[in-house]
């Protein structure tokens, strides 16, 4: 640290009032004291030190190596703040984003989808934006005001817009000072999800009741197909104390808290400087980075199913997998701290889903049932019969169906209807079948006179069309008649 000797001498008085030091050694940008520190008073004489220096715009910096402990001294970085204005800027725009994503959810669940409503906007901030803008708030301020009682300076959040339907990437806040010990990590590190979950819980539970008081709905998937969400362990142990009713549209607030909760999971991850990072590290020490590793692994082999994951882990591997150590990196932690960071990293397990958004493609299936005596039926020459069977819609979404006579012996006659309906017999049906619905159909059958007795087949084809027209399956359907 270049600089007149009186600095230097300033410097080792300052830190002479809190430890021993027997030895110095003066390097191009630091000073480094070997020191005999006092075990019991560590924590408390590094902490005053490390304020003291703070006014002064030093960084302490202690570490034991070699059996000796050291405390080395750098000047702080220059830190240039931007003030309030790109705070502000942010959330009014991620404000705007959540409003819109919330009238994006509010219009598919009224079923208008009509975005130019706005109503869909007022109902859409309320049961969306709002409980979705105060889990990420109350997340991000818990950090704050931790960090703020463990004396480190922080910035107010930063929010990040997106697209619907989330509408916000989520937000962070930045650290403007070094993080003294490892007991400021786990406390740090813990207050942004515990405060987030705490708020998120209730959120889920009104999310819940409002979806229990909606309307069930067909289920059916779109033409475009749809995605569907995983619901997260401590979400669903929610879902006992409010009971849905079956194929239920989820209410906008309650994927508000869907949402709220995988931020916490994400936050969680101990990879790198996520919060969960940060309580890892100050748990285990510099043998954290091995769960970061870990946590990258399994993010990779999950990322041949959600492609998310792809993207989180990439982005830990470009932030550094490894962990900054805290300037004081000896004192070991209590128990109550230990508990903190071990019931935190806990709840990444009741929030996380491996794949959290599954895409659900249509599926138009059928099937066909036939009478069972269907072998045994007998129809005299120069008479006819009608056979029933049964259609029903066996996929995910309305489907088309075509019916064709596929193939009648020569000189028979055959036509198809829905029971009911024998005005419209045709050898050539079209019909359209709903969602979870079927349909009785009768396939008449007419024999010409001085047909020999013999056993004849027909078949009919049925096949179920795509949103393009294309076959999405295809089902021969044969029938056995016993001439007399």
């Amino acid at each position: 640290m270049p600089g007149p000797a009186a600095e230097v001498e300033s410097i080792k008085a300052a830190v002479s009032k809190y430890f021993p030091v027997y030895d110095v050694k003066v390097n191009f940008d630091t000073l480094v004291f070997y020191i005999t520190p006092d075990q019991q008073s560590l924590d408390k004489d590094f902490e005053k030190l490390r304020l003291e220096f703070k006014d002064r715009m030093l960084i302490p910096i202690l570490r034991y190596q070699g059996g000796e402990h050291t405390l080395s001294v750098v000047k702080m970085p220059e830190i240039k703040t931007r003030g309030l204005w790109l705070n502000t800027i942010l959330l009014v725009i991620t404000i705007m984003t959540t409003i819109y994503a919330g009238a994006y959810l509010w219009a598919s669940y009224d079923g208008n989808n009509d975005l130019w409503l706005m109503e869909n906007y007022l109902w859409g901030a309320v049961f969306f934006a709002l409980p979705l803008m105060t889990i990420l708030g109350t997340h991000e301020l818990s950090h704050y005001i931790a960090a703020k009682r463990c004396g480190v300076a922080a910035s107010l959040p930063f929010f990040i817009p997106s697209i619907p339907p989330l509408g916000t990437f989520g937000a962070f806040i930045s650290m403007r000072d070094p993080i003294p010990d490892r007991r400021s990590l786990v406390k740090i590190g813990a207050a942004g999800p515990i405060g987030g979950l705490l708020v998120t819980i209730p959120v889920t539970l009104i999310g819940l009741w409002l979806t229990s008081m909606g309307d069930p709905t067909s289920g059916a998937v779109g033409d475009g197909g749809a995605v569907a969400v995983s619901i997260q362990p401590l979400y669903e142990l929610l879902e006992y104390l409010i009971p849905l009713p079956e194929n239920v549209t989820l209410h906008p607030t309650a994927f508000a808290a869907w949402v709220g909760f995988l931020v916490t999971a994400i936050n969680l991850l101990p990879a790198g400087q996520l919060d969960g990072g940060h309580v890892a590290r100050g748990l285990f020490g510099e043998n954290a980075k091995y769960l970061s590793y870990a946590t990258v692994v399994l993010l990779l082999i999950l990322g041949m199913s959600y492609t998310g994951w792809l993207i989180f882990a990439v982005l830990i591997v470009f932030l550094g997998l490894k962990h900054p150590a805290p300037l004081n990196d000896i004192t070991k932690l209590d128990l109550r701290v230990k508990a903190l960071g071990i019931a935190t990293l806990l709840v990444l397990l009741v929030t996380f889903s491996p794949i959290p958004l599954v895409e659900i493609s249509p599926n138009h299936s059928f099937s066909v049932e036939l009478p069972d005596d269907l072998n045994e039926t007998s129809i005299s020459a120069g008479g006819s019969y009608s056979f029933t069977m049964w259609l029903n819609n066996t996929g995910n979404t309305d489907s088309d169906i075509l019916m064709n006579v596929k193939y009648v012996p020569d000189g028979w006659s055959a036509s198809v209807y829905v029971q009911g309906n024998e005005t419209n017999a045709t050898d050539f049906l079209e019909l359209e079948l709903l969602y979870d619905e079927g349909v009785t159909l009768v396939l008449e059958i007419s024999v010409p006179s001085g047909e020999n007795a013999t056993v004849k087949y027909l078949i009919l084809d049925v096949s179920s069309l795509n949103s393009d027209n294309t076959v999405y399956k295809n089902k021969d359907v044969s029938f056995q008649v016993n001439v007399l």
